[in-house]
């Protein structure tokens, strides 16, 4: 009798054993929901409006061209993901994680990033206007030609990006870090700079500004500073 009891224990720590060792992946047919596994999944060209996401899982998913308006990705992970001309207007990025998330012509206006992580991303000609960006780490990041016009900026870390021919027309900008980011053509036309930190000389003699633009008290306003001709 103990030897059939021993018997049939091991057999049921081997089975359990087998079951536990196996990884889990992501079910890319999961209805939309809070804490979900899309992870690797390939959702493009979607109509997934309105959607809470809270808590999910989209690291290195191919999202390219859907549509995800209205929706809640706060504490959500997306790092890797692809995101290229996707539209998340007024959508919750709170607490999420992008790093190096790819949303090359992505549409986030009036969308909200709070304590974001988005470093070494890649969002060039990607749309932020009147949205609200704080706490963010935007370092080292590809922000060519992004528009942030009327977009409130504060605390954010632009250190090492490429913020050439991007857009700030009437934004809002609050303790936002410049350290070395690269500002070719960066259009500043009615800004007010003072409150924006590492900003260098250099940096304004190759960006864009008019005579709305308000500069901190360390820095001379460039003598030919227009880029109409350029447009």
């Amino acid at each position: 009798m103990n030897s059939e009891y021993f018997r049939t224990t091991s057999i049921l720590i081997i089975l359990l054993a087998g079951i536990f060792a196996n990884p889990v992946y992501a079910d890319c047919y999961d209805k939309r929901a809070p804490g979900m596994d899309w992870s690797g999944c390939k959702k493009t060209n979607k109509m997934l409006d309105d959607a809470n996401f809270t808590g999910s899982n989209f690291d290195a998913a191919d999202l390219h061209s859907s549509k995800f308006d209205n929706s809640n990705f706060t504490s959500a992970s997306l790092v890797k993901t692809d995101i290229s001309r996707a539209s998340f207007i007024r959508s919750n990025f709170a607490q999420a994680n992008l790093t190096k998330a790819i949303g090359y012509r992505a549409n986030f206006k009036l969308a909200i990033f709070s304590n974001t992580r988005m470093s070494k991303s890649e969002f060039s000609r990607a749309g932020f206007g009147s949205a609200k960006i704080s706490d963010v780490d935007w370092s080292r990041a590809e922000l060519s030609r992004a528009d942030f016009h009327n977009a409130q900026l504060k605390d954010v870390n632009f250190e090492y990006s490429n913020l050439s021919r991007a857009r700030f027309n009437g934004a809002r900008l609050t303790n936002v870090n410049f350290a070395n980011a690269y500002t070719f053509l960066t259009r500043f036309e009615n800004v007010d700079l003072r409150m924006v930190s590492e900003l260098s000389q250099a940096q304004l003699e190759i960006a864009c500004g008019d005579e709305k633009t308000q500069l901190p008290q360390s820095l001379q306003r460039p003598a030919d500073w227009s880029c109409e001709e350029l447009d």
